[in-house]
């Protein structure tokens, strides 16, 4: 028979006799039920064929028939213990998401730099050709702002010279401003490259700096 001994943290001194007397009053006691004893507020000793419900919330220990305890069993957890338990597991799951990620990423950024370079001067090769690349577009488009900024300032002599109310000097007008419109779209034009071609330093700084790492890790030809 396998006895449940559950008490105020405490073990009796004497089962055998306590179980007999249990019988003694009359408690049907099955060859492999369990018994649980207990102590109330008052305290006085209980037996049962079940826990009695806040001692059951307890540390409990297991004795067998001769009273010899065969094992101990830690008390549940509580509902925030449960909680927080949950918590710490979610917790690792996603720190351990979060390395394979990491670790996945590192693999790709490697073998696209593999893929890109084949030394850290090819890199600074690719830096001057792309400058000189954007450096020509924007002198072509400084050069073409000039050329419109002459021919405004043609026409508006033009127009200083006829009748302000006459076809003649609206339609100097509408020419004005499709000038104009072609000014803001060549000073628009190079904004847009000097912001690429700092972009495009952004991106190639970062390349060399991990490309040195692979070099000095001996990673490049893996």
């Amino acid at each position: 028979m396998v006895i449940w001994g559950v008490w105020n943290g405490q073990r009796s001194g004497v089962f055998r006799p306590a179980l007999a007397g249990a019988l003694l009053l009359g408690l049907a006691v099955p060859v492999q039920a369990d018994i649980y004893r207990w102590v109330d507020d008052n305290g006085t000793v209980h037996y049962s064929s079940t826990p009695q419900p806040e001692t059951s919330q307890r540390e409990r220990r297991i004795y067998d028939s001769e009273g010899r305890m065969r094992e101990i069993l830690p008390a549940p957890m509580s509902a925030e213990e449960r909680a927080q338990a949950a918590a710490e597991r979610e917790q690792a799951e996603r720190n351990l998401e979060a390395t394979q990620r990491a670790r996945q990423d590192r693999v790709a950024r490697e073998h696209q730099l593999r893929r890109a370079y084949t030394s850290l001067e090819e890199i600074e090769e690719l830096r001057e050709r792309r400058e000189r690349s954007i450096g020509g577009n924007v002198l072509r488009s400084e050069a073409q702002e000039k050329t419109l900024l002459r021919e405004r300032e043609r026409i508006r002599r033009q127009l200083d010279g006829v009748n302000e109310n006459s076809p003649l000097a609206d339609r100097y007008r509408a020419e004005l401003d499709e000038l104009d419109a072609r000014i803001a779209r060549e000073r628009q034009y190079r904004r847009g490259q000097r912001e690429r071609l700092s972009a495009i330093h952004e991106r190639l700084d970062l390349d060399r700096r991990d490309f040195q790492q692979l070099v000095l890790n001996g990673r490049v030809n893996d």
